[in-house]
């Protein structure tokens, strides 16, 4: 009986271990694919240089419905995962209403670890703060677009007068925020990746571990070594 109950805090101590672990390497990654940007090509970076040219190619354009067209199609991307987030949220809400019989229907399945059920209740929890927290992002996301688009309402038009400037600083300033709108979607979609790799903590804490390294190896392909972003950098000339 001993020797069970030792057994059972392993297990719980190993999977709080694991969780521990991922959200070490969410953090961890964050912060790296951050400061990495700094100093080499990636996807963020190079697209920060296609931004700023945007907007200084639209202040010599009279006709801007398309750029408004544009900035309107990448609000609209973050409000279908924004909407996505809330679906999830609310199925994984249900789930956990119905957390017992979800134990009986998990136990049968082989690959996923039997959990008792407060265990699967922090394991939905856990994917319900991750959907909560990309809901977040999306929504912040979609509102510096909103703002971005009141930006491009209100710059200068060709031939107007450059006091001391202002037009370069609008560049500036407009690419910025449009770099931090895309920089909260990206917080939002990682989110999303994440959650992929929580779900391998229904086949236990080393699946839970095994998921995330491996989405935290896409990430990083994607971002930095992509075929995508080698074009990117031979179309700006970098």
């Amino acid at each position: 009986m001993e020797l069970t109950s030792i057994g059972s805090r392993m297990a719980y101590l190993l999977d709080w271990i694991a969780l521990a672990g991922f959200l070490l390497c969410w953090v961890s990654y964050t912060h790296y694919a951050k400061r990495a940007a700094q100093s080499r090509h990636s996807l963020s970076s190079v697209m920060h240089h296609f931004r700023h040219d945007w907007i200084r190619r639209m202040l010599e354009r009279h006709n801007r419905v398309a750029d408004m067209a544009a900035v309107g199609n990448l609000e609209r991307n973050s409000a279908f995962f924004a909407s996505s987030s809330l679906f999830a949220i609310a199925g994984l809400i249900t789930v956990l209403a119905a957390s017992e019989q979800v134990v009986a229907l998990l136990g049968d399945i082989t690959l996923l670890q039997a959990s008792s059920r407060t265990l699967l209740e922090i394991k939905i929890g856990a994917l319900i703060a991750i959907y909560v927290y990309g809901f977040l992002s999306f929504t912040w996301s979609m509102r510096q677009y909103g703002f971005l688009s009141v930006m491009l309402g209100a710059a200068p038009m060709p031939g107007e007068s450059d006091p001391e400037g202002s037009r370069e600083a609008f560049v500036t300033h407009t690419a910025k925020v449009m770099d931090l709108a895309a920089k909260q979607f990206n917080y939002g979609l990682r989110a999303v990746y994440f959650s992929l790799a929580a779900l391998g903590w229904l086949m236990g804490p080393i699946g839970l571990l095994l998921f995330t390294v491996a989405i935290v190896l896409v990430l990083n392909r994607r971002e930095f070594h992509s075929a995508t972003l080698k074009q990117l950098v031979k179309a700006q000339g970098l």
